[in-house]
């Protein structure tokens, strides 16, 4: 039996795992496609396809759309625009690739912790300006500009959502000598104090923590989980890390409190706007680093990032349950209706 699988999200140079269809009778079409029509035009009659979960109109009219399709499999970990109660009820199983970046992206949410605590950005804008000079009376002193810097090891993290990215930058921060605390109410308690992190609930941890960090995965429970409200609890000098997905935090609403002082700022790897236009606020203001959705990548990484998808493409057209699987109420159906090759 012949397979068609199309890749959506192409990108011309990089090789997304065709060597792992050479024993197999098996066609890959590089098709990038933005919208829903585009998607629709070239996955019609796809057996499988590869795409981005977080980015690209995987709508219900999309998936109705695919007339054999066996498996969606996203790159990279979110999946959030994928409708999955449609993919579900159509047969189609979407799987993702949740073993990716970990340390890439928890590494990032630990330099954006740094950089903002020890204030390094003000710092090296006021050396290039040469605004600093421990002797002439009248240039600044550094302490002046970076005023207040506390000992990271005395400072608590707040991470909210501890799977695998959020379990890595706790280890990395306690390895810093900071008290860890965590808010993931799907985490047993017992697996956290193991980490030699604190359990805590979502209020306690807003208000206490120095520096938050979000590491959940975007749904209806977290969807503007950080608004105008948190942010008034939050400690003046708190820092909030985002390189999980930008519509967890009401973004307006963040504006508005680091404008009004109600946190110390914020380390931004994605953003509601992505990318972001020219006039956001956000583009002007000292206290916030932003990163622009590149805490996934290392040279590292994006040598294996392209072909977990496609891993998970083999096993769906050979009959076999996707190890990523996302959607598994779908699995009996599923089974029942491609679980032989050629079926």
């Amino acid at each position: 039996m012949s397979f068609k699988i199309v890749n959506t999200i192409h990108i011309p140079g990089l090789d997304f795992g065709k060597k792992l269809l050479e024993s197999m009778d098996a066609e890959l079409v590089n098709a990038l496609s933005r919208t829903e029509e585009e998607i629709i035009s070239n996955a019609a009659d796809a057996d499988a396809v590869i795409c981005s979960g977080p980015v690209q109109p995987w709508t219900a009219r999309v998936i109705q759309s695919l007339s054999k399709c066996r498996i969606i499999a996203s790159l990279g970990v979110g999946y959030d625009r994928i409708d999955l109660e449609t993919a579900t009820n159509k047969g189609i199983v979407v799987a993702n690739t949740p073993d990716y970046c970990i340390d890439e992206v928890s590494g990032q949410a630990i330099t954006l912790m740094l950089a903002l605590g020890r204030k390094i950005f003000q710092a090296d804008k006021a050396v290039r300006e040469r605004q600093i000079n421990f002797v002439p009376p009248n240039r600044k002193n550094l302490t002046d500009i970076v005023y207040p810097l506390f000992r990271i090891s005395e400072q608590t993290l707040g991470i909210v959502g501890l799977g695998r990215i959020g379990t890595a930058v706790a280890l990395k921060a306690r390895g810093l000598g900071m008290r860890v605390i965590a808010y993931d109410p799907y985490i047993f308690k017992a697996v956290m104090r193991s980490l030699g992190v604190e359990p805590a609930d979502f209020d306690t941890l807003i208000k206490t923590s120095d520096f938050i960090s979000i590491n959940a995965s975007l749904n209806e429970e977290t969807r503007n989980m950080f608004g105008h409200d948190e942010f008034r609890r939050m400690k003046p000098t708190c820092y909030l890390i985002n390189t999980a997905r930008g519509e967890i935090v009401n973004q307006p609403a963040l504006v508005k409190a680091l404008q009004e002082g109600l946190l110390a700022g914020a380390g931004l790897d994605v953003t509601t706007d992505d990318p972001m236009s020219g006039d956001n606020p956000l583009l002007s203001m000292p206290n916030v680093i932003l990163t622009g959705h590149s805490g996934w990548y290392s040279a590292t990484s994006d040598s294996k990032f392209w072909h977990r998808a496609m891993t998970q493409v083999v096993l769906a057209l050979r009959g076999e349950w996707p190890i990523y699987a996302v959607n598994p109420d779908v699995q009996e159906k599923w089974l029942e209706k491609w679980g032989k090759i050629g079926k």
